[in-house]
Protein backbone atom coordinates (compact mmCIF):
# COMPACT_ATOMS: atom_id res chain seq x y z
CA UNK A 1 0.00 0.00 0.00
CA UNK A 2 1.13 3.54 -0.69
CA UNK A 3 2.79 5.03 2.35
CA UNK A 4 0.46 7.59 3.88
CA UNK A 5 0.41 9.10 7.33
CA UNK A 6 -2.00 7.46 9.70
CA UNK A 7 -4.76 9.87 10.63
CA UNK A 8 -7.86 9.19 12.74
CA UNK A 9 -9.97 11.20 10.31
CA UNK A 10 -11.79 9.24 7.62
CA UNK A 11 -10.12 9.33 4.21
CA UNK A 12 -11.80 8.02 1.07
CA UNK A 13 -8.37 7.66 -0.52
CA UNK A 14 -7.09 5.36 2.22
CA UNK A 15 -10.37 3.46 2.17
CA UNK A 16 -10.06 2.99 -1.60
CA UNK A 17 -6.52 1.66 -1.17
CA UNK A 18 -7.76 -0.85 1.40
CA UNK A 19 -10.52 -1.97 -0.96
CA UNK A 20 -7.96 -2.38 -3.74
CA UNK A 21 -5.80 -4.59 -1.50
CA UNK A 22 -8.82 -6.69 -0.55
CA UNK A 23 -9.71 -7.21 -4.20
CA UNK A 24 -6.16 -8.32 -4.96
CA UNK A 25 -6.23 -10.80 -2.07
CA UNK A 26 -9.61 -12.24 -3.06
CA UNK A 27 -9.03 -12.42 -6.82
CA UNK A 28 -7.56 -15.94 -6.68
CA UNK A 29 -10.40 -17.46 -4.65
CA UNK A 30 -13.10 -15.75 -6.70
CA UNK A 31 -11.38 -16.76 -9.91
CA UNK A 32 -11.28 -20.42 -8.87
CA UNK A 33 -14.97 -20.34 -7.98
CA UNK A 34 -15.86 -18.73 -11.31
CA UNK A 35 -13.75 -21.28 -13.19
CA UNK A 36 -15.60 -24.13 -11.47
CA UNK A 37 -19.00 -22.70 -12.44
CA UNK A 38 -17.98 -22.15 -16.07
CA UNK A 39 -16.26 -25.53 -16.18
CA UNK A 40 -19.44 -27.34 -15.11
CA UNK A 41 -21.33 -25.66 -17.93
CA UNK A 42 -18.64 -26.47 -20.48
CA UNK A 43 -18.71 -30.09 -19.36
CA UNK A 44 -22.45 -30.10 -19.95
CA UNK A 45 -21.96 -28.67 -23.43
CA UNK A 46 -19.41 -31.36 -24.24
CA UNK A 47 -21.50 -34.25 -22.92
CA UNK A 48 -25.03 -33.17 -23.79
CA UNK A 49 -24.82 -29.88 -25.73
CA UNK A 50 -26.48 -28.13 -22.81
CA UNK A 51 -25.11 -25.59 -20.36
CA UNK A 52 -26.38 -27.39 -17.28
CA UNK A 53 -26.69 -24.37 -15.00
CA UNK A 54 -28.74 -22.50 -17.60
CA UNK A 55 -31.34 -25.24 -17.73
CA UNK A 56 -34.81 -24.64 -16.33
CA UNK A 57 -34.80 -25.53 -12.64
CA UNK A 58 -31.01 -25.26 -12.42
CA UNK A 59 -30.53 -21.59 -13.33
CA UNK A 60 -30.78 -20.55 -9.67
CA UNK A 61 -27.43 -22.28 -9.15
CA UNK A 62 -25.89 -19.03 -10.43
CA UNK A 63 -27.68 -17.12 -7.67
CA UNK A 64 -26.57 -19.64 -5.08
CA UNK A 65 -22.94 -19.44 -6.22
CA UNK A 66 -22.86 -15.62 -6.17
CA UNK A 67 -24.45 -15.41 -2.73
CA UNK A 68 -22.45 -18.25 -1.21
CA UNK A 69 -19.19 -16.80 -2.50
CA UNK A 70 -19.92 -13.41 -0.95
CA UNK A 71 -20.94 -14.90 2.39
CA UNK A 72 -17.82 -17.06 2.58
CA UNK A 73 -15.65 -14.01 1.86
CA UNK A 74 -17.52 -11.93 4.45
CA UNK A 75 -17.01 -14.63 7.07
CA UNK A 76 -13.23 -14.20 6.56
CA UNK A 77 -13.31 -10.38 6.36
CA UNK A 78 -11.03 -9.85 9.37
CA UNK A 79 -9.15 -13.12 9.43
CA UNK A 80 -5.81 -11.31 9.25
CA UNK A 81 -6.67 -9.26 12.33
CA UNK A 82 -6.60 -12.37 14.54
CA UNK A 83 -3.58 -14.12 13.08
CA UNK A 84 -0.06 -13.72 14.54
CA UNK A 85 2.26 -12.05 12.04
CA UNK A 86 -0.60 -11.14 9.72
CA UNK A 87 -2.29 -9.44 12.67
CA UNK A 88 0.75 -7.21 13.22
CA UNK A 89 0.81 -6.29 9.55
CA UNK A 90 -2.93 -5.55 9.67
CA UNK A 91 -2.44 -3.33 12.72
CA UNK A 92 0.33 -1.37 10.99
CA UNK A 93 -1.79 -0.55 7.95
CA UNK A 94 -1.91 3.26 7.66
CA UNK A 95 -5.66 3.52 8.16
CA UNK A 96 -8.11 4.01 11.01
CA UNK A 97 -10.41 1.21 12.27
CA UNK A 98 -13.36 2.97 10.63
CA UNK A 99 -11.58 2.98 7.27
CA UNK A 100 -10.72 -0.70 7.61
CA UNK A 101 -14.28 -1.62 8.46
CA UNK A 102 -15.74 0.64 5.77
CA UNK A 103 -13.44 -0.93 3.17
CA UNK A 104 -14.69 -4.40 4.09
CA UNK A 105 -18.32 -3.23 3.99
CA UNK A 106 -17.83 -1.58 0.58
CA UNK A 107 -16.23 -4.75 -0.76
CA UNK A 108 -18.76 -7.31 0.45
CA UNK A 109 -21.96 -5.24 0.38
CA UNK A 110 -21.47 -3.34 -2.88
CA UNK A 111 -18.47 -4.22 -5.04
CA UNK A 112 -18.55 -8.01 -4.78
CA UNK A 113 -22.29 -8.45 -5.48
CA UNK A 114 -22.12 -6.06 -8.44
CA UNK A 115 -19.03 -7.61 -10.00
CA UNK A 116 -20.02 -11.21 -9.27
CA UNK A 117 -23.56 -10.68 -10.59
CA UNK A 118 -22.28 -9.01 -13.76
CA UNK A 119 -19.73 -11.80 -14.27
CA UNK A 120 -22.32 -14.54 -13.74
CA UNK A 121 -24.79 -12.87 -16.13
CA UNK A 122 -22.10 -12.48 -18.81
CA UNK A 123 -20.93 -16.07 -18.41
CA UNK A 124 -24.51 -17.34 -18.58
CA UNK A 125 -25.14 -15.31 -21.75
CA UNK A 126 -21.97 -16.52 -23.49
CA UNK A 127 -22.71 -20.12 -22.57
CA UNK A 128 -26.26 -19.75 -23.86
CA UNK A 129 -24.97 -18.43 -27.19
CA UNK A 130 -22.46 -21.28 -27.37
CA UNK A 131 -25.21 -23.79 -26.68
CA UNK A 132 -27.31 -22.32 -29.49
CA UNK A 133 -24.32 -22.49 -31.82
CA UNK A 134 -24.06 -26.20 -31.04
CA UNK A 135 -27.73 -26.72 -31.87
CA UNK A 136 -29.20 -26.52 -28.40
CA UNK A 137 -32.12 -24.44 -27.10
CA UNK A 138 -29.91 -21.97 -25.28
CA UNK A 139 -31.47 -22.41 -21.85
CA UNK A 140 -32.25 -19.51 -19.52
CA UNK A 141 -29.81 -16.62 -19.35
CA UNK A 142 -29.28 -15.78 -15.68
CA UNK A 143 -29.62 -12.17 -14.53
CA UNK A 144 -29.79 -10.57 -11.06
CA UNK A 145 -33.54 -10.14 -11.65
CA UNK A 146 -33.93 -13.93 -11.64
CA UNK A 147 -32.17 -13.97 -8.28
CA UNK A 148 -34.75 -11.60 -6.80
CA UNK A 149 -33.24 -8.21 -7.61
CA UNK A 150 -32.91 -5.69 -4.80
CA UNK A 151 -34.81 -7.88 -2.35
CA UNK A 152 -32.29 -10.68 -2.80
CA UNK A 153 -29.45 -8.18 -2.41
CA UNK A 154 -31.03 -6.91 0.82
CA UNK A 155 -31.22 -10.41 2.25
CA UNK A 156 -27.63 -11.05 1.20
CA UNK A 157 -26.42 -7.73 2.64
CA UNK A 158 -27.95 -8.49 6.03
CA UNK A 159 -26.30 -11.91 6.14
CA UNK A 160 -22.95 -10.50 4.97
CA UNK A 161 -23.08 -7.76 7.61
CA UNK A 162 -23.68 -10.32 10.34
CA UNK A 163 -20.86 -12.54 9.07
CA UNK A 164 -18.48 -9.55 9.01
CA UNK A 165 -19.27 -8.95 12.67
CA UNK A 166 -18.67 -12.64 13.35
CA UNK A 167 -15.31 -12.48 11.58
CA UNK A 168 -14.33 -9.50 13.72
CA UNK A 169 -15.41 -11.34 16.88
CA UNK A 170 -14.27 -14.94 16.47
CA UNK A 171 -10.71 -16.02 15.82
CA UNK A 172 -11.53 -19.64 14.92
CA UNK A 173 -14.45 -21.06 12.92
CA UNK A 174 -16.21 -17.68 12.59
CA UNK A 175 -18.79 -19.02 10.12
CA UNK A 176 -19.95 -21.83 12.39
CA UNK A 177 -19.93 -19.71 15.55
CA UNK A 178 -21.80 -16.87 13.86
CA UNK A 179 -24.40 -19.32 12.56
CA UNK A 180 -24.87 -20.54 16.13
CA UNK A 181 -25.35 -17.02 17.46
CA UNK A 182 -27.83 -16.21 14.68
CA UNK A 183 -29.80 -19.37 15.45
CA UNK A 184 -30.15 -18.39 19.11
CA UNK A 185 -31.12 -14.83 18.10
CA UNK A 186 -33.81 -16.01 15.67
CA UNK A 187 -35.30 -18.42 18.19
CA UNK A 188 -35.25 -15.78 20.95
CA UNK A 189 -36.90 -13.11 18.75
CA UNK A 190 -39.56 -15.59 17.59
CA UNK A 191 -40.33 -16.52 21.18
CA UNK A 192 -40.49 -12.88 22.33
CA UNK A 193 -42.77 -11.94 19.44
CA UNK A 194 -45.09 -14.83 20.27
CA UNK A 195 -45.19 -13.94 23.96
CA UNK A 196 -45.87 -10.32 23.03
CA UNK A 197 -48.91 -11.09 20.92
CA UNK A 198 -50.24 -13.46 23.59
CA UNK A 199 -50.05 -10.66 26.16
CA UNK A 200 -51.71 -7.97 24.05
CA UNK A 201 -53.99 -9.98 21.73
CA UNK A 202 -56.50 -12.83 21.98
CA UNK A 203 -56.31 -13.21 25.73
CA UNK A 204 -59.39 -15.43 25.64
CA UNK A 205 -57.94 -17.94 23.18
CA UNK A 206 -57.77 -21.50 24.43
CA UNK A 207 -54.39 -23.15 24.96
CA UNK A 208 -55.63 -26.04 22.80
CA UNK A 209 -55.77 -23.64 19.86
CA UNK A 210 -51.95 -23.36 19.83
CA UNK A 211 -49.54 -25.49 17.87
CA UNK A 212 -45.76 -24.99 17.99
CA UNK A 213 -43.62 -26.16 15.06
CA UNK A 214 -39.91 -25.69 14.39
CA UNK A 215 -39.04 -25.00 10.75
CA UNK A 216 -35.38 -24.51 9.93
CA UNK A 217 -34.12 -21.70 12.16
CA UNK A 218 -37.53 -20.30 13.06
CA UNK A 219 -40.22 -21.28 15.51
CA UNK A 220 -43.67 -21.16 13.93
CA UNK A 221 -46.51 -20.66 16.43
CA UNK A 222 -49.86 -21.60 14.95
CA UNK A 223 -52.65 -20.07 17.00
CA UNK A 224 -56.08 -18.65 16.32
CA UNK A 225 -54.92 -15.05 16.46
CA UNK A 226 -56.75 -11.99 15.29
CA UNK A 227 -55.63 -10.16 12.16
CA UNK A 228 -54.11 -7.44 14.36
CA UNK A 229 -52.13 -10.02 16.34
CA UNK A 230 -50.72 -11.61 13.21
CA UNK A 231 -49.74 -8.19 11.82
CA UNK A 232 -48.11 -7.20 15.12
CA UNK A 233 -46.11 -10.44 15.30
CA UNK A 234 -44.97 -10.07 11.68
CA UNK A 235 -43.98 -6.43 12.26
CA UNK A 236 -41.97 -7.27 15.36
CA UNK A 237 -40.10 -10.04 13.57
CA UNK A 238 -39.42 -7.81 10.55
CA UNK A 239 -38.00 -5.09 12.83
CA UNK A 240 -35.77 -7.64 14.53
CA UNK A 241 -34.65 -9.15 11.23
CA UNK A 242 -34.28 -6.15 8.93
CA UNK A 243 -33.54 -3.45 11.47
CA UNK A 244 -32.05 -4.53 14.78
CA UNK A 245 -29.91 -7.41 13.52
CA UNK A 246 -27.97 -5.58 10.75
CA UNK A 247 -27.67 -2.36 12.76
CA UNK A 248 -26.32 -4.18 15.80
CA UNK A 249 -23.99 -6.25 13.60
CA UNK A 250 -22.54 -3.14 11.93
CA UNK A 251 -21.92 -1.33 15.22
CA UNK A 252 -20.70 -4.39 17.12
CA UNK A 253 -18.38 -5.46 14.32
CA UNK A 254 -16.84 -1.99 14.05
CA UNK A 255 -16.28 -1.69 17.79
CA UNK A 256 -14.65 -5.12 17.85
CA UNK A 257 -12.19 -3.92 15.20
CA UNK A 258 -11.66 -0.66 17.09
CA UNK A 259 -11.14 -2.52 20.39
CA UNK A 260 -8.66 -4.94 18.84
CA UNK A 261 -6.57 -2.15 17.34
CA UNK A 262 -6.67 -0.01 20.51
CA UNK A 263 -5.65 -2.94 22.71
CA UNK A 264 -2.77 -4.01 20.45
CA UNK A 265 -1.48 -0.46 20.11
CA UNK A 266 -1.28 -0.15 23.88
CA UNK A 267 0.68 -3.39 24.08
Amino acid sequence: MTNVNKNPAFSFRRCALLVRNRLYDEAGSVGIGAAVMVGLNLLGLILSRRAWLNESGSDQAWSFAVILGGLLLASQAFKGMHDGKAGSEWLLLPASPLEKYAAAAADYLVIYPLVASAGAALASLLLSLLERALGGAGGTVWTPVLAGGFRAWGEYAIAATILMAGSASFRKAPLIKTAGVVTVYVLAMSLLAFIGVLIFFNKNAEASDSVIRVEGLAINFERKLSEGAVKAETTLLDIARYGLAPLFALLYGYFRVFEKEARDEVQ
